[in-house]
C-alpha cells in the first residue's frame, strides 16, 4: 500500500495519490477544496473548453473534447456519494489522465494536452523563452554570484573591528538590560553605511545619513510589531483536539449559534472547555466541517482492518478521523466503534453510511 502524498490516504501501490486528488487534480483544485470550489471549477473550465469554440481547428476541437470528458467525469466522482460509488472506483478519464499513478503511467500524460491545445502566439513565446533560456541561467547565475561577492563585502566591512576588552565588554553587557543590543549597533550601522557608499558612487541615490540611535528600556519593552500591526491569523487546514476558538472562526467564518462551549455549523457542532476544542459531532453530508485527529504512536501504515483488541491508534490510521467521539467510542456517521481501556471490544457497521473496515 501506498500513501496519497497530498492528503495521506491509504492507496493501492500502483498510485501515488487517492482517487479524490486525482479527481481534484483535473479540476486544478487544492485538496482542501469545498463542494463550492468543486462546482465553482467545473462551471468555469466547461466554459474554457467548450468544443464550439475551436471550430476553426479540428485537432484543438478533439483535444477540448477529450479534456471536457475528463472534467465531467473528475466532477461526477467528486460530487458523488459513497452509496454510488463502490469504495475502490476511481474516475474514468478519456485521454487516460493518470497524474497520480506510478512507474506504469505513460511519461506522455503527465502533462496534459496543452502541446495540442497551445495557441499560436504560445508558440511564438515558447520559442523566444527557449532560445532565451540560456542567457537567462548565466544572467541569473552570475548576479547570484554578485550577490554574494557584495554581501560578503558588507559582513566583512561590518565586523572587521578590534576585538573588545574585557571592560569593554562589561560596559556593554553590563549598564543596562540594553547592553548586548548596544553592542550590535555598531556593525549595524557599518554595514548600512557601506551599502550607502557604493550607492552614492554608482550615483543611484544620494540617501541621507543613517541616525545613529541607542536603544532604550522602553524600545524594549514596546509591543511586539505583529501585535502593533495586527498580524493576519493563520489558517489552518484542519481544526483538531486545541484548537482555539479564534482558529475555528477564522477558518470556519461565524457561526450559526455560539455559546462558551459550543461552536454550532448548521448540523455540525464543535465543543470548547477553556476557549479550546475538546471534541466534536460533525454531519459530513450537510455541514462539513475539516477535523482532524493524529494517532498518538506509530502505526503500521499498512494496515487495512481493524479487529478486537486493536487499539485507538490503528482504528485513527485505518479508518481515519471520527465525525464523532468519546472515551469510548469512535462514530463515523451511522457507523460506531466501541473501545474498553483503548482497545476494542466491538463495532456497529452501517454500509449505508459509513462502512467501517473491520474483520
Amino acid at each position: 500500500m501506498n500513501t496519497c502524498s497530498y492528503c495521506g490516504t491509504l492507496v493501492d501501490e500502483k498510485y501515488k495519490h487517492c482517487s479524490r486528488c486525482e479527481a481534484l487534480q483535473v479540476l486544478e483544485l487544492a485538496v482542501d477544496a469545498t463542494e463550492n470550489d468543486i462546482r465553482s471549477a467545473r462551471r468555469m473550465l466547461v466554459k474554457v473548453w467548450e468544443p464550439g469554440r475551436f471550430e476553426d481547428d479540428p485537432k484543438l476541437k478533439e483535444s477540448a473534447e477529450t479534456k471536457l470528458k475528463d472534467i465531467n467525469s473528475a466532477f461526477e466522482f467528486l460530487t458523488s456519494t459513497s452509496m454510488e460509488r463502490s469504495p475502490d472506483q476511481r474516475p474514468k478519464y478519456a485521454n487516460s489522465y493518470k497524474a497520480s499513478q506510478g512507474a506504469s503511467a505513460n511519461p506522455q500524460t503527465t502533462a496534459t494536452v496543452e502541446p495540442a491545445k497551445r495557441s499560436a502566439f504560445g508558440k511564438i513565446a515558447h520559442a523566444i523563452l527557449s532560445w532565451l533560456w540560456p542567457t537567462i541561467k548565466i544572467s541569473f547565475a552570475v548576479a547570484t554570484f554578485a550577490f554574494v561577492v557584495l554581501l560578503g563585502r558588507y559582513l566583512w566591512i561590518a565586523f572587521d573591528a578590534p576585538e573588545p576588552t574585557s571592560a569593554a565588554v562589561t560596559t556593554g553587557y553590563g549598564d543596562s538590560q540594553n547592553g548586548g543590543v548596544k553592542w550590535l549597533e555598531a556593525p549595524k550601522i557599518r554595514f548600512l553605511e557601506a551599502v550607502q557608499e557604493d550607492l552614492r558612487r554608482l550615483g543611484l541615490q544620494n540617501p541621507a545619513p543613517i541616525q545613529k540611535t541607542e536603544p532604550t528600556a522602553q524600545k524594549a519593552n514596546n509591543q511586539h510589531p505583529d501585535k502593533a500591526h495586527g498580524a493576519p491569523r493563520k489558517v489552518l487546514p484542519y481544526i483538531t483536539i486545541g484548537s482555539t476558538k479564534e482558529d475555528v472562526v477564522a477558518q470556519q467564518g461565524s457561526p450559526t449559534e455560539s455559546s462558551e462551549d459550543k461552536l454550532v455549523y448548521g448540523k455540525s457542532e464543535l465543543y470548547l472547555k477553556d476557549g479550546s476544542v475538546i471534541g466534536w459531532r460533525i454531519d459530513a453530508a450537510a455541514s462539513p466541517i475539516r477535523v482532524k485527529l493524529w494517532p498518538g504512536a506509530a502505526v503500521d501504515p499498512t494496515l487495512t482492518s481493524f479487529t478486537v483488541g486493536s487499539s485507538k491508534d490503528v482504528v485513527l490510521v485505518v479508518q481515519g478521523t471520527p465525525t464523532a467521539f468519546t472515551d469510548d467510542s469512535f462514530e463515523y456517521g451511522g457507523s460506531e466503534v466501541s473501545f474498553h481501556n483503548n482497545k476494542v471490544i466491538s463495532w456497529k457497521n452501517d454500509p449505508a453510511s459509513v462502512p467501517l473496515r473491520a474483520q
